[in-house]
């Protein structure tokens, strides 16, 4: 497709968005992983071990739902479940040694895919482009109507819901 110096840029935005987002589902769905399933082991991750109800909170999804994606991870063996201790009733989720491989394997294909957006420019391009996209949200988030709320919660409010397949 050619340069046309009319098209709206964030609808050029939006089109690369989502091709990025149809490349990483290809990818890990070679590995079986959907991408619900990515976000939890993502954030499992980085917060180390968490309650399933905490879980849930983070990834803006119902407990139920929750529930569905726990019991497949952990039948597949990327996560684990332990007594919470100061909850007798609770358990707290963490990674299996298998679960951080594939976070290893996800992060790796986050990075071809990377690659793969920024063909063909340059180290400076892409630093300017990525400080254009920082001073495009700081417009968007310093607008009267967005300001006080945080990226996150934003996300989450136009956040497509998740399919149950999804999950």
């Amino acid at each position: 497709m050619l340069f046309k110096e009319d098209v709206s840029a964030a609808m050029l935005l939006e089109q690369v968005s989502h091709l990025s987002r149809y490349h990483a589902m290809k990818k890990m769905e070679a590995m079986g992983i959907k991408p619900g399933q990515a976000g939890i082991l993502f954030i499992l991750n980085s917060e180390e071990s968490m309650s399933q109800k905490e879980l849930a909170k983070k990834m803006g999804i119902t407990p139920p739902s929750m529930t569905a994606a726990v019991k497949k991870l952990e039948t597949r063996g990327y996560i684990v479940k332990e007594p919470d201790t100061s909850d007798q009733r609770a358990f707290k989720i963490g990674l299996s040694d298998k679960g951080r491989e594939c976070v290893e394997n996800l992060k790796d294909i986050m990075e071809e895919i990377e690659e793969t957006v920024f063909k063909g420019i340059t180290h400076d391009e892409k630093l300017f482009f990525k400080r254009l996209l920082f001073e495009m949200r700081k417009n968007l988030t310093d607008n009267k109507e967005l300001r006080g709320l945080d990226i996150c919660s934003i996300m989450e409010k136009t956040r497509p819901p998740m399919a149950p397949e999804m999950k």
